[in-house]
């Protein structure tokens, strides 16, 4: 596999190469001056505060124009109302709502196709991007699926909390935490996959001549990695969707304890959803070296 592949981590590496992937590191990373290391670790928290104000900018515009919409729609539909039109602007309405969801359905069915086309014209780099990106969504999601219900999964990334809790003992940190069943989680997530990605680069000049050839495909290409992120913020969002509707009975840990504050059920789901739009809206923009 030449230097332009895609990079595919095996299900585990094996522990002789493993051991030789560590000591390259570690000898690369030793000769790796102490400014780029201060560079790197500045850039990493830039990159996390980057991506959390990302996140929330892009949510707050959607919510602005959904909002100035239903404005729109209600002062028109109050027009229609007061000049007798009401059932002649409901028939448009239900017509242009129609139109869309046929142009939505046309549209999928047009992109099913192109990646189709896509897969059998370069498979050997189309198929490892799509494995990357289902492999991440289970992660960010969870594996264990269908215990429950057909749509529930647990476990990923958000239910890591769960873990960390019984670990720490800290009521904010246990399961449902807001910074595990959050935005936070997938900001940290893309955080640390981007800042491996940069790190790697800052240390490949440095490795050893005869290095192993792993370094050479990570810096050759970064879609991999966009791929996983992709994928892996995809599964955190339909987690957080999960919880806040069809597996909605839960609620944010360590509230009460820890700032003797309460919130509705409903205030709890709430917070869920709102995360998992937040999150949805922000799938685009999973690039390395992002502008906010």
């Amino acid at each position: 596999m030449g230097t332009n592949s895609i990079v595919v981590l095996p299900h585990e590496i094996p522990k002789s190469r493993a051991k030789i992937l560590y000591g390259e590191f570690k000898c690369a990373w030793d000769k790796t001056s102490s400014r780029d290391k201060k560079k790197w670790a500045v850039g990493s928290l830039k990159l996390f505060g980057k991506v959390t104000y990302r996140r929330g900018k892009g949510f707050a515009k959607a919510m602005y124009f959904l909002g100035k919409s239903v404005i729109k729609e209600s002062t028109n539909l109050a027009g229609a109302i007061y000049h007798k039109e009401a059932r002649t602007y409901l028939n448009d309405r239900r017509q242009k709502c129609s139109d869309f969801i046929a142009n939505g359905a046309k549209s999928s069915r047009k992109m099913a196709g192109n990646l189709c086309s896509m897969i059998k014209s370069n498979p050997k780099e189309i198929g490892p991007l799509m494995f990357l990106g289902v492999l991440g969504f289970f992660m960010g999601a969870g594996m264990q699926v269908g215990e429950k219900t057909f749509y529930d999964i647990d476990g990923g990334i958000p239910d890591l909390d769960w873990k960390v809790g019984q670990f720490t003992d800290i009521d904010l940190l246990k399961h449902r935490s807001p910074f595990f069943h959050s935005i936070i989680s997938a900001a940290v997530l893309e955080t640390m996959v981007f800042s491996s990605v940069n790190a790697v680069q800052i240390i490949h000049s440095k490795l050893p001549q005869n290095h192993d050839s792993f370094w050479d495909k990570i810096v050759s290409k970064t879609n991999w990695a966009e791929a996983f992120v992709t994928g892996a913020c995809t599964g955190i969002a339909y987690h957080l969707l999960i919880d806040g509707t069809l597996d909605g009975g839960g609620h944010l840990s360590g509230l009460k304890s820890t700032f003797d504050f309460s919130m509705s059920q409903e205030s709890h789901q709430t917070f869920f959803v709102t995360n998992s739009i937040a999150e949805a809206l922000d799938l685009k923009n999973k690039k390395i070296n992002p502008g906010v």
